[in-house]
């Protein structure tokens, strides 16, 4: 169901549950107006024929006969009825034929000055009256014919108002629902133009203050991410296809001409040697690949990991590489601080400092400083190299895959250290920051949380 659909109808149940409602407090009060009214009026004739009657002792003769028929405002189904303090009927304007059911009445009046009642169709009511020392009871029906016409009336007018104001509801609550979906239609509309090779385009934030304009907001953020992921992807790409295609056309074209030209043993065996070589590249650039991969495949199993472990076996890793490389290590921590330990992966952590290290040897020829530190519930990792920096327009690219500076022509490397090491940084909830300088150095320094 169409949400507009849908919040027509929610909009049209609660208006009509509120109208209906209203409708019967309305019908309900007015009926007990009506029935207080009625018998005020009942009270009211109880007391006249008390006072004409029994004060008057006209008990007997005809003169409330004619009271009745000159009384402009005469009850429909009018019945007065007096019982003396002996519960005997001593008057009644008409033949009273249930007087025992009355009588049943009179007691209920020792905590009461009055005691209304229904029988029937009529509604009646019952007041005690002294006169001269002796205690009457007098009782009032009648039939409210009038009031009965108007609560009539009353149902009838409520009936069609509810009638026409469901039709009006529903009209009210498509309009309404049209107006409130109006702003996702047009965010629809304007989705719907945005494609792969459109990606530059945005969604109207309309007043950026209420609840439709910030999810516009956040889709145009996701947007830009988007946008950023597609243009890291088509520069990955391109770049990776650029990096495998040169090798393999170089090991190519050297076993062709090796085929076709070479003729004795050395040449055959130099012509391999090259080729080898460039495999060698194909390889390393294929593991490069598959590691970045792997990392943002998905979660990865922490365990307790010694930091100083992992940073000593990636050290001795790289002075492999590197013999002769001067890698002092520093370590910093007090007694409060507690061990280098982290919630980790030891082969990861590995992979980050000798990912770090080996770019602080490549593009530096002089000693690279290592300075391990425990501080406020925290491990910090710094690698201090003394080569020719990174510009500032290449820094903000550096964890892109396969990118490299401009100012590394001649060093061997593919440019994807970095972005494994950001990855593997992410997984661990640290952070990983880079300083540099042209022709003074680099530092990059390491945070990762250490466990409480």
């Amino acid at each position: 169901m169409l949400i507009r659909n849908r919040l027509t109808i929610i909009f049209t149940l609660l208006a009509m549950a509120i109208q209906i409602t209203l409708s019967l407090l309305v019908w309900y009060f007015y009926s007990l107006y009506r029935q207080e009214e009625f018998y005020s009026r009942l009270e009211g004739k109880a007391r006249v024929a008390g006072r004409v009657l029994i004060s008057r002792r006209h008990l007997h003769d005809d003169f409330f006969k004619n009271m009745v028929r000159t009384d402009l405002l005469t009850i429909v189904e009018e019945q007065i009825s007096i019982f003396d303090q002996r519960h005997n009927l001593v008057f009644t304007n008409r033949t009273l034929k249930e007087s025992d059911y009355y009588k049943e009445k009179i007691p209920l009046l020792a905590t009461n000055s009055l005691f209304e009642f229904e029988h029937g169709h009529l509604e009646s009511i019952v007041i005690p009256y002294q006169d001269r020392g002796q205690t009457f009871y007098i009782f009032a029906s009648g039939y409210d014919r009038i009031g009965f016409a108007k609560l009539g009336t009353l149902q009838e007018i409520l009936l069609l108002a509810n009638l026409l104001g469901f039709a009006l509801i529903v009209l009210a609550g498509w309009y309404f629902s049209g107006r409130v979906l109006k702003p996702i239609s047009r965010i629809v509309d304007e989705v719907e133009q945005i494609t792969a090779t459109h990606l530059h385009k945005r969604v109207n934030e309309g007043n950026q203050r209420d609840e439709i304009a910030q999810l516009a907001m956040t889709f145009n953020q996701m947007l830009f991410r988007l946008e950023d992921a597609f243009v890291s992807q088509r520069s990955f790409v391109s770049h990776a296809s650029h990096e495998l295609r040169t090798p393999l056309t170089n090991t190519l074209g050297t076993l062709e001409t090796s085929l076709r030209y070479d003729q004795n043993p050395a040449d055959w065996r130099e012509s391999m040697e090259v080729a080898i070589e460039e495999l060698k590249k194909v390889i390393t650039l294929t593991n490069g690949l598959l590691g970045l991969a792997k990392v943002t495949d998905g979660p990865v199993a922490l365990t307790t990991v010694q930091v100083d472990d992992c940073l000593l076996t990636a050290i001795s890793q790289v002075q492999v590489r590197y013999p002769g490389r001067n890698i002092p290590l520093q370590f910093k921590a007090s007694a409060e601080d507690g061990a280098f330990t982290v919630k980790g992966n030891t082969m990861l952590l590995t992979t980050v400092f000798l990912n770090v290290l080996d770019n602080a040897c490549k593009y530096s020829s002089d000693a690279v400083a290592v300075e391990l530190q425990a501080k406020e519930s925290q491990i910090s990792i710094k690698v201090t190299d003394q080569g020719r920096g990174i510009s500032e327009s290449d820094i903000t690219h550096i964890f892109d895959p396969l990118y490299r500076g401009k100012n590394v022509e001649g060093v061997p490397g593919y440019g994807i250290g970095l972005a494994v090491t950001q990855k593997i940084i992410d997984l661990h909830q640290g952070s990983l920051q880079i300083h540099s300088v042209m022709t003074q150095g680099t530092s990059v320094t390491i945070r990762l949380p250490s466990p409480i």
